[in-house]
């Protein structure tokens, strides 16, 4: 696939098919993306590629924190807390988009909240990842790590795969790591669902805008 288009179509895929995924796949995919940029090489990301038991052991522990009303305190803000009003209208298009695609109305919330949950069976994905950052580094280094997601995303397509960034888990970090037991030195930010999309699904086929070139760039 050429590189260009694939930056341009890739989505977030919220419907995978059943069909496995061979886990040479996988070390080629996270092969691929291990050539991400980072400061002085520092490669401050560690990945968990998660097997059916355990992602089923996690999306359990997390629906009971739902269900009896558990909560856990984030390791960051997934929107800002104000959110300014040209930030808030995107991520309003993007909701109004995915539920107008599932015909969910903004009233249903019994609705809403089972389509939340659903971040945490990976969206019926084959393979869960979930991705975590060394502590010690500054801001700059989530960025690096985010570069090295974009090339999960990226590679994947390579193959015939979707994923979906789910940002979603950072809600439950201590519930993440007490069934995964990664090193205290690490700290949760985000799930990746990959797997063959469902096309068919129409939460698959809506696409969100993007803002044109002159609106966020200034050339000097």
């Amino acid at each position: 696939m050429n590189i260009l288009d694939a930056i341009r179509d890739r989505q977030s895929i919220r419907s995978f098919k059943k069909e496995p995924i061979e886990r040479e796949i996988i070390e080629k995919i996270l092969n691929f993306a291990k050539f991400a940029p980072s400061g002085g090489n520092t490669q401050p990301w560690k990945v968990y590629v998660l097997n059916s038991e355990i992602m089923e052991n996690l999306e359990k522990a997390v629906l009971d924190n739902i269900d009896n009303g558990v909560s856990e305190k984030p390791n960051f803000n997934i929107y800002p807390q104000p959110m300014s009003d040209h930030l808030k209208e995107r991520v309003k298009e993007c909701g109004k988009l995915m539920y107008g695609a599932l015909k969910i109305e903004k009233d249903d919330i019994e609705g809403r909240l089972d389509q939340l949950k659903r971040n945490f069976s990976f969206f019926g994905a084959p393979i869960g990842m979930i991705i975590t950052v060394e502590k010690e580094v500054d801001l700059n280094g989530w960025g690096h790590v985010g570069h090295f997601i974009q090339n999960i995303c990226l590679a994947s397509m390579e193959f015939g795969l979707g994923t979906c960034l789910q940002e979603s888990w950072s809600m439950y970090p201590e519930t993440v790591k007490n069934t995964l037991q990664f090193n205290d030195s690490e700290i949760l930010w985000c799930g990746i669902a990959l797997g063959y999309p469902d096309d068919t699904h129409p939460i698959n086929n809506y696409r969100t805008s993007r803002e044109e070139v002159n609106k966020f760039t200034k050339f000097f």
